[in-house]
């Protein structure tokens, strides 16, 4: 569940941060993704995966985002809604996503000179190095696809297939980098689920912090986090007319998108800001939809 806690008057410190203005979310990332899951078997996807498919169809309000970054206090390491305090945790997170592998342990990276031969190996494709940026910061996702189509066409290809698709969520939605390249770092955590089964969660939510920092710090810049997981994440804890969760079953989008189309697809930068500053503590739930799964 989420930290919360009455805040005090020394949180003022965190209105002298400077105001995000200038934000991108490249949520657009999701559309290289999508065209290449359909009639693919999602049920068995979700088995070895979780609920990586699902995330990368949610659609983010960038409003929102931009709003909510405003209130993260660097100092805290968390959300400050007045005199209630939030923050993500490993535990809401590895909810919303259902890694089956939940092997949770100390993340340490694979070294970047080992990432592209166990891609290489795991994906089944020769000289994946050919595919790197100039500066070797990651590999062009343009050209992944082309090997991804051909896995669609090739028999008995469907777990390099899988594995792409997987690879690709990872580098271009869990963990952004450059538009259309998949970072090293996203590769290594790929690498490590794979092959030893540890839950990247930690990882995603260190991403997250390290961006909301660099945010408050300097007020512009672009999302290196997963934005869907923060989205999801805030939406869960927000007071809406109409119930959004079922169990924490958000998979199940019609709800949210009912509400985002009757009370939120209106809202810009300034109403969203509004809504967050001015919602009573009541309007907040310090307990996310479905975490007495947490006690069981």
């Amino acid at each position: 569940m989420s930290q919360l806690s009455e805040g005090d008057d020394f949180r003022c410190n965190a209105r002298k941060l400077l105001v995000v203005k200038d934000l991108n979310c490249m949520v657009n990332e999701m559309k290289r993704i999508l065209v290449h899951i359909q009639n693919i078997d999602e049920a068995a996807f979700s088995v070895k995966y979780g609920r990586l498919l699902e995330i990368t169809k949610i659609e983010v309000l960038n409003p929102a985002i931009k709003a909510l970054i405003n209130f993260w206090d660097p100092d805290y390491r968390c959300f400050s809604f007045g005199n209630v305090d939030l923050c993500p945790t490993v535990e809401e997170y590895g909810m919303l996503m259902e890694f089956p592998k939940h092997l949770h342990k100390v993340y340490f990276p694979l070294r970047s000179d080992k990432v592209i031969p166990e891609l290489s190996k795991l994906l089944k494709i020769p000289y994946l190095s050919r595919f790197l940026e100039k500066n070797a910061s990651g590999l062009k996702w343009k050209f992944l696809e082309v090997e991804l189509e051909r896995k669609k066409s090739q028999y008995g290809s469907m777990l390099e297939r899988d594995r792409l698709i997987a690879l690709g969520i990872y580098g271009l939605v869990l963990f952004p980098s450059l538009t259309g390249v998949l970072s090293l770092e996203a590769g290594a955590a790929f690498v490590e689920y794979e092959n030893t089964h540890v839950n990247p969660i930690t990882a995603i939510l260190a991403e997250t912090f390290l961006t909301l920092n660099h945010f408050r710090k300097t007020g512009k810049g672009a999302m290196r986090c997963c934005t869907k997981l923060l989205y999801i994440w805030m939406v869960s804890h927000i007071e809406s007319k109409r119930l959004i969760f079922n169990n924490f079953l958000w998979f199940n989008q019609k709800p949210l998108k009912l509400v985002e189309e009757e009370e939120w697809r209106s809202l810009g930068d300034q109403s969203w800001m509004k809504k967050l500053q001015e919602s009573p503590s009541s309007n907040f739930s310090w307990k996310a939809p479905g975490s007495n799964r947490l006690m069981s």
